[in-house]
């Protein structure tokens, strides 16, 4: 019953809140220092989207739809060493949505103290292309117009004028 459960959306769902998730990273988490590695982070924040996925019933809709999660960006700053074996709180919030992405801020804390912060934009595909956001929180029963956090944004523009590195021959 419970595992039926983590696929309905509950009711009352306010999808522009701060979300949080709890981890505590394992030995698997950590680099020789001891402390996670950097790549581990990305992989806390996969976690915390597909915990905000569920809670607005976003998995079951992409599941219905034949979507896939796909990350199309994202830059982190480092802080403090984020410490295996301690309870670690990542927060997530929507900070932005425009015609392609879901744009992500993750903060990762220990002990009250901000280790690291990250931006990500990630958005939904299928074989005929990208599932628009707004259509998308629509269906979902949300009352979504695009919006995005300046910083956010600014951020979006700088990666999107960024060259391309041409391939190898």
């Amino acid at each position: 019953m419970a595992i039926m459960q983590a696929f309905r959306r509950k009711q009352e769902v306010d999808w522009r809140a701060e979300f949080h998730t709890f981890y505590r990273p394992m030995i698997g988490d950590i680099d020789v220092y001891p402390e996670v590695n950097n790549g581990r982070h990305f992989v806390m924040f996969d976690i915390a989207r597909y915990k905000l996925a569920f809670t607005i019933g976003l998995v079951r809709y992409t599941r219905r739809h034949k979507l896939a999660f796909v990350v199309g960006g994202s830059t982190i700053r480092y802080r403090k060493r984020v410490r295996p074996f301690r309870k670690t709180l990542i927060r997530t919030k929507l900070v932005g949505m425009d015609e392609k992405f879901f744009y992500f801020q993750h903060t990762v804390e220990q002990n009250k103290v901000v280790c690291s912060s990250a931006l990500v934009r990630a958005g939904l595909r299928s074989k005929s292309g990208t599932a628009l956001p707004t259509k998308v929180m629509t269906d979902l029963g949300f009352d979504a117009q695009p919006f995005m956090e300046e910083w956010a944004k600014q951020w979006a523009d700088w990666d999107d004028k960024r060259p391309w590195p041409e391939t190898l021959e």
